[in-house]
């Protein structure tokens, strides 16, 4: 365990301003391109002022607010597999829109790899997924992703070798298991 930064709490004010950006980068990557993401940073907000006079300064705010947001998308992204499972999916009930961008063939096959990546996430544990995100999607380097999540330098750098192995094993298996469906298009 890293050792306590005792810090101050901000002034309310100042919270969402100083932090918002990098809560709303944490809220897409973590919950990927299915939720809503204001909803999301609305909640985390909303829960850091209604816990702010708890907050005890053993950590930095920024690991206080991203153990906030990993809570609130872990919660969000369980209820909506529970909404899917009980409804179906969003595609099958709302059909396809065409889309707006000048160029939908190329957004469609961004999309599409998104979908897979996030797919692809969501069989990894939240352990996995995390680190993964932390330092693939933000680009966070393992001292700081080390401090977000609270553990030695070190660590962050065996839970990511260790999470790309999982990625990638099930990455192959989802692979195949399309391929074997006919649905598995090569690019």
């Amino acid at each position: 365990m890293m050792p306590a930064r005792c810090e101050e709490p901000p002034a309310s004010d100042s919270l969402y301003r100083e932090n918002m950006h990098r809560v709303a980068r944490w809220a897409e990557r973590l919950a990927g391109p299915t939720l809503d993401l204001e909803d999301i940073v609305h909640e985390v907000f909303a829960i850091a002022y209604e816990r702010m006079a708890s907050f005890r300064g053993d950590s930095a705010v920024s690991t206080w607010l991203f153990g906030i947001t990993s809570r609130v998308v872990r919660h969000r992204r369980r209820k909506e597999r529970w909404r899917r499972w009980l409804s179906g999916s969003s595609e099958e009930t709302a059909g396809h829109m065409a889309s707006p961008l000048p160029d939908p063939l190329r957004v469609a096959e961004r999309n599409q790899d998104a979908v897979i990546v996030y797919r692809v996430l969501d069989r990894l544990s939240e352990r996995d997924r995390k680190v993964i995100v932390l330092c693939e999607l933000e680009e966070l380097n393992a001292e700081e992703v080390a401090e977000l999540l609270g553990i030695q330098p070190s660590n962050a750098r065996l839970r990511l070798h260790r999470a790309h192995a999982r990625f990638l094993r099930v990455y192959e298996e989802y692979e195949r298991k399309e391929k074997e469906e006919g649905r598995y298009h090569a690019r």
